[in-house]
């Protein structure tokens, strides 16, 4: 992994100039998925050109495989879009030397030390809802959150969509799927399985899958869209062929045409006239990065299985069901 040619500490980042003036820096602390990871980069991208100072991702987290119970592991994702970040320089020692523990020991302690010693500002996210007030940090920045909101990147939405460019060029399964995408009236439709159904404590705070959701959905697009065709994306798509059943004509998207880290398929989804979302930030961002001027946007009107959670992750525009 690339690094800012800086001079760092063995806890993590100190970056001074050659003067020795400290550097601002914006460093994003990564978590999740690659729906999650984007959002996270989006807030940091944005908060280092609104600072005119670097960005740099602490990967240790998702590098790190201490045994935890009812998890996901996770690995660096944004790799599949066109984009060279910089890294801590803890991430470069993860990367080339995984010690379970070892590097995400040290860098929680390196984060505490700073923040302790007050050479590093640590922004930590307050709640579901979007915060302006992150904004207003300063200096050597660490954000730590999910960060999902559109609003944390709403001003710089076009720099956000040049970062999102993805690396690599469609292919087999997939190119077709494209042609046949840009062809029709298509509508994605995205069932998030996986770890949702997997691990208890996940299903607590997402919940269950809502197929009744998926009928109010796809009756909401049949009613405005002529003739629109279906493509159903999945971690599950066994389990959908036989539970999601749509009165409308339906492509089941199968693994093989996933591309690196299911890459493939968010382009797709992005490449649909419309999407029909659900609770994951994948989905999300398969409809964001839809450019149809005129696209229905469909998302699950409850988020979270909690239903007094605030959030304010589905953007103005969207139809919540």
């Amino acid at each position: 992994m690339p690094h800012l040619e800086l001079v760092d500490c063995a806890l993590g980042n100190d970056a001074s100039s050659e003067t020795g003036e400290t550097l601002d820096v914006v460093t994003v602390f990564l978590r999740g998925g690659l729906g999650n990871q984007m959002f996270q980069y989006a807030l940091g991208l944005n908060l280092a050109k609104k600072n005119r100072c670097p960005l740099v991702l602490d990967t240790v987290f998702l590098q790190d495989r201490f045994p935890r119970r009812n998890f996901t592991y996770r690995t660096y994702d944004m790799d599949v879009f066109a984009i060279d970040p910089s890294f801590t320089v803890l991430s470069d020692a993860a990367d080339t030397f995984p010690i379970p523990g070892l590097w995400l020991g040290l860098d929680i302690a390196g984060i505490l030390a700073r923040r302790v010693s007050g050479s590093q500002t640590l922004i930590r996210e307050k709640s579901k809802v979007f915060d302006p007030s992150v904004f207003a940090a300063k200096g050597d920045v660490l954000l730590y959150g999910r960060w999902q909101s559109e609003e944390y990147f709403a001003g710089i939405a076009d720099d956000v969509r040049t970062a999102f460019k993805f690396r690599h060029r469609l292919e087999g399964e997939a190119e077709t799927l494209a042609e046949k995408i840009v062809a029709v009236n298509s509508v994605s439709l995205h069932v998030r399985r996986g770890d949702y159904v997997t691990f208890n404590n996940v299903e607590r705070r997402m919940g269950a899958t809502d197929l009744a959701y998926y009928d109010r959905a796809a009756k909401y697009i049949g009613e405005r869209v002529t003739n629109p065709i279906f493509f159903l994306f999945s971690d599950d798509i066994q389990w959908c062929k036989k539970n999601v059943a749509i009165p409308f004509p339906t492509t089941y998207v199968d693994d093989i045409s996933s591309g690196p880290k299911a890459a493939f398929h968010l382009e797709l989804m992005s490449l649909c006239k419309h999407n029909i979302t659900t609770n994951s930030t994948f989905s999300w961002w398969g409809a964001w990065l839809n450019r149809n001027s005129r696209k229905i946007l469909i998302a699950p009107k409850q988020w979270y299985a909690n239903a007094s959670l605030k959030e304010n992750i589905v953007p103005t525009g969207w139809m919540r069901i």
